[in-house]
């Protein structure tokens, strides 16, 4: 079978962030306590002028030669955030980005598994033979929406990533074989509208548990060989719709292969998964992007990792959905992540005051199917003059009778 993974890949964070510290505080909580639960430290947070389409084209900017985009004949993202209920936001970034026009493009929805969804369609079509040597992009792209003073407001965010799939791994290779799903028909979390996020927490909690144990003992028996969890896969990353919940998903995991003490499941964790966790935890909430932020995360930060380690992998999405699948570490992946200075893009972020970041909310929130939008770029002491002007990233100029224009800056 012919080799098939990531050739690149790259996640942006937005431009803007707040200290988890900070709003602890504002809602009278306890920070350290804040901080032990969910294990984030700044949530990302997009000005008026970006949405998921920017977000989307803004990570795949920067690994994109013009050679890529000719090779590209697929193109997928995944969001449960679009900014049209027909038009897939996959035509607003191909124009943007200037992929060629013969590519079949489409969006993909299912809450936080829509990235992996898109991700599985890449994989199969170039297995099938019917890419003809092409490769796709892939991009997840997800913020949330306003939640002011409720208790979830601590596991907001937001991200994009952008996946290059191909015959030319140089990231990860995928075990294409090994898969394991389980699903069932569930009201944990959803979108009902295009302005609201409804669900239970604790329902959503047990129906990922259920899916992580159903999807993993799926993976075994697809595996084509024995799989003891403690050895076979030598680091795991976890959908996380706040960092805090790996833990919770490597615990499942760690009983379901062989029962133990807690104390021995947190040394686990701290080996195999919490390298993954150090740009979730930057940016909170990550939606589909999820895997993806981990894998960016778990190769700049194993100091051990090397070609040929297999990477589990457990995807989850609202409604619900569970993926369990696995890739091998490819040679010299590490200078490929590393030369993409996440690091450097994220310290980058301005941080704003609790203050600023409700008005910021309060802003986006009242632009959401409004026909006419002209977003306000002096706000926060004319940030995207300092941040934005000049330096090529995406924004949004206006939305004038709900048609879109975007702009490169």
């Amino acid at each position: 079978m012919k080799k098939i993974g990531i050739e690149k890949v790259n996640i942006y964070g937005a431009s803007l962030c707040m200290k988890q510290t900070d709003l602890a505080k504002a809602r009278g909580k306890d920070p350290d306590q804040v901080l032990k639960d969910y294990l984030i430290d700044t949530r990302s947070l997009n000005p008026p002028y970006e949405d998921t389409v920017t977000m989307g084209a803004n990570a795949a900017k920067p690994i994109l030669t013009d050679q890529d985009k000719k090779d590209i004949g697929l193109f997928i993202v995944g969001t449960e955030g679009s900014v049209d209920f027909g038009k897939p936001i996959s035509t607003n970034m191909m124009g943007v980005l200037g992929l060629p026009h013969n590519i079949r493009n489409f969006e993909t929805k299912f809450a936080c598994y829509s990235g992996v969804a898109a991700l599985d369609c890449a994989v199969d079509w170039i297995a099938s033979g019917h890419n003809k040597g092409k490769k796709a992009l892939i991009i997840a792209t997800d913020f949330s929406r306003m939640h002011l003073g409720k208790p979830h407001e601590f596991v907001l965010g937001g991200c994009a990533a952008a996946v290059l799939v191909s015959e030319d791994p140089k990231v990860v290779e995928f075990e294409v074989e090994k898969k394991g799903v389980w699903s069932t028909d569930i009201y944990d979390t959803f979108r009902p509208t295009a302005r609201h996020e409804s669900g239970n927490n604790e329902v959503s909690l047990y129906s990922y548990m259920d899916a992580i144990e159903g999807a993993f003992n799926h993976y075994k028996e697809n595996a084509g060989e024995e799989v003891d969890f403690d050895t076979y896969f030598k680091y795991n990353i976890y959908h996380m719709p706040f960092p805090g919940m790996a833990f919770q998903a490597h615990r499942i995991l760690c009983n379901l292969a062989n029962p133990r003490s807690k104390s021995e499941i947190r040394e686990s964790f701290n080996k195999k998964v919490m390298p993954s966790l150090r740009y979730a935890q930057r940016v909170g909430s990550t939606y589909g992007a999820s895997n993806f932020i981990g894998l960016c995360g778990l190769i700049k930060s194993a100091e051990n990792l090397k070609a040929g380690d297999r990477i589990g992998f457990f995807s989850y999405g609202s409604g619900a959905i569970g993926e369990m699948y696995s890739t091998k570490v490819c040679d010299g992946a590490k200078k490929i992540i590393e030369a993409l200075k996440i690091d450097k893009a994220l310290d980058e972020r301005r941080e704003v005051s609790f203050e600023e970041y409700e008005a910021i909310e309060k802003m986006r929130e009242s632009n959401i199917e409004k026909a006419d939008i002209n977003p306000d770029f002096s706000v926060l002491d004319n940030w995207y003059d300092k941040h934005y002007k000049g330096k090529g990233f995406l924004v949004l100029k206006e939305v004038k009778d709900f048609y879109r224009k975007y702009e490169w800056s």
